[in-house]
C-alpha cells in the first residue's frame, strides 16, 4: 500500500522549523480605558480659576508650593501654567525658607546709598539684620534690597524682636510687585544652592 501523505518527512521537518522560529503573536492585554482626561482637565481648570489648587514638592526637609494659573494660548485653548513656588522649611514647625547672605548685604536708602542695616537672612515673610550704627534699632523701615535686578526691591519691615546673638528680626510687608520679585529672587537662589532639587 502506498503512503498517501502529501508531504515528505523532510518537508514536514522544514515546516516544523519555520513554525518554531516564528515569533509568537502576543495577545493584547485587557485594558480598562476610562475617558477621564476631559473631566480631570475641567476639574483642574476650575480649581485653578478659584485659586484652590496647589502642587507641592518635598525635597531635603523643604516644601516647594507651586500655584498653577489658568492661562489661554493664542488659539484660546486654556491650560495650566505653574507659577514661581513659595519655599518652606519643614521641621517641628513650618516657616518660610531663609536665604543666608554671606557676606551680609546692606539695605539701601532711596538715594541708593547703604543704610545702617545689613541683611543676614532673608525670606518672603521676614529678615534678620544687623545694625552697623550705634543707635536704637528702627521700629519700622522702608528700604531697598539689591537683588541684581533693574532696581532694588522695596522692603517694608516692622521690628519683631532682638535675637540672642543681637540680630534684629523684622516682619516684612510687601506690595504685590515687591512680593513677586522677591519670591522670584528667592527661587533663583534656591535653584543655585540646591541644583539637584531642580534637575530633571
Amino acid at each position: 500500500m502506498q503512503d498517501s501523505s502529501l508531504l515528505t518527512p523532510l518537508e514536514m521537518e522544514f515546516i516544523q522549523q519555520l513554525t518554531e522560529n516564528a515569533p509568537a503573536v502576543a495577545e493584547p492585554d485587557p485594558v480598562l480605558q476610562v475617558d477621564a482626561a476631559r473631566q480631570t482637565a475641567e476639574l483642574l481648570a476650575s480649581c485653578a480659576a478659584k485659586e484652590q489648587l496647589t502642587i507641592e514638592a518635598h525635597i531635603d526637609n523643604q516644601r516647594l508650593t507651586f500655584t498653577p494659573h489658568l492661562v489661554t494660548d493664542a488659539q484660546n485653548t486654556p491650560h495650566l501654567e505653574l507659577g514661581i513656588p513659595q519655599i518652606f522649611e519643614e521641621g517641628s514647625f513650618h516657616r518660610a525658607w531663609r536665604l543666608q547672605l554671606d557676606p551680609p548685604q546692606p539695605l539701601l536708602r532711596r538715594d541708593g546709598q547703604p543704610s545702617s542695616l545689613a541683611v543676614h537672612e532673608l525670606s518672603l515673610s521676614g529678615l534678620l539684620v544687623a545694625q552697623t550704627a550705634k543707635a536704637s534699632p528702627p521700629e519700622r523701615f522702608s528700604l531697598g534690597l539689591d537683588i541684581e535686578d533693574v532696581e532694588p526691591v522695596i522692603l517694608q519691615g516692622s521690628l519683631v524682636r532682638i535675637t540672642d546673638d543681637g540680630l534684629l528680626a523684622y516682619e516684612l510687608t510687601l506690595d504685590e510687585d515687591s512680593s513677586e520679585r522677591l519670591q522670584a529672587h528667592l527661587y533663583q537662589q534656591h535653584r543655585r544652592l540646591y541644583p539637584h532639587a531642580h534637575s530633571l
